[in-house]
């Protein structure tokens, strides 16, 4: 009796907790990926935010992950989803400026097989300068 209630009660629960820890660090790898990637893309585009934006979009499919739930920020400005048309925030592009875009996802906190237990916000914001000795328009 014992030890049914020992599995049931003690060992059945961790095990979905070390279970549910999978999905919480593919976001955190994503957030930190895509934020990498978006500011490279924004420096190397020439401050191109639509193509930023679309680089986002892919990662996230390629990471399995909903777009919907995904926000893209640029240049200090307000996460807006990734599906949404973007602005101009970061304004014209002068040599040496920081161009930083930010990253944030909503998801379950919790997975079991009952249902999904609350909610976890993960974010990651990259910086990335423009090269002091390049071309710009």
């Amino acid at each position: 009796m014992e030890l049914i209630l020992g599995v049931g009660l003690i060992l059945v629960p961790l095990a979905l907790l070390a279970l549910s820890f999978g999905p919480l660090i593919q976001r955190m790898v994503f957030v930190r990926i895509a934020a990498a990637e978006a500011a490279r893309e924004l420096v190397l585009t020439d401050g191109s935010e639509e193509r930023a934006q679309q680089l986002v979009r892919l990662i996230a499919l390629n990471h399995g992950l909903d777009p919907d739930l995904v926000g893209v920020g640029f240049c200090d400005a307000a996460p807006t989803p990734v599906t949404a048309r973007p602005g101009s925030a970061c304004g014209p592009l002068v040599k040496g400026k920081l161009l930083q875009v930010e990253i944030t996802i909503d998801g379950a906190a919790w997975s079991t097989p009952y249902g999904v237990v609350g909610d976890v916000h993960v974010r990651a914001s990259h910086t990335e300068m423009v090269g002091l000795y390049r071309s710009t328009p």
